[in-house]
């Protein structure tokens, strides 16, 4: 639901502004909907090539120890969170 939210977004006209729940006004919604889409897109990639190496079946815990190697092992519980979405969604539809 989220990839295809981002995908409507970039639809919309250059300079539309957007007003999240938090944070700052987006001066143009399309443009940070493409730069979204991109980091997640790229995240999928990496997550993807996890389980080349870690097999099929990996845990999302298992994934987050290669995927975020680099990250302070205390935002790996929150990461276990994200990438157990990111294997529903490349298992339930091969990320289609």
């Amino acid at each position: 639901d989220y990839l295809r939210s981002l995908r409507k977004l970039i639809e919309l006209p250059e300079g539309t502004t957007g007003l999240p729940g938090h944070g700052p006004e987006l001066p143009d919604l399309a443009a940070t909907a493409r730069e979204y889409l991109a980091h997640r897109e790229e995240r999928l990639g990496q997550v993807r090539s996890a389980l080349e190496t870690l097999g099929a079946d990996a845990t999302p815990r298992q994934v987050v120890e290669v995927v975020y190697a680099d990250v302070d092992k205390a935002l790996w519980a929150p990461a276990e969170w994200s990438v157990r979405a990111q294997l529903d969604y490349l298992r339930s539809e091969d990320g289609e």
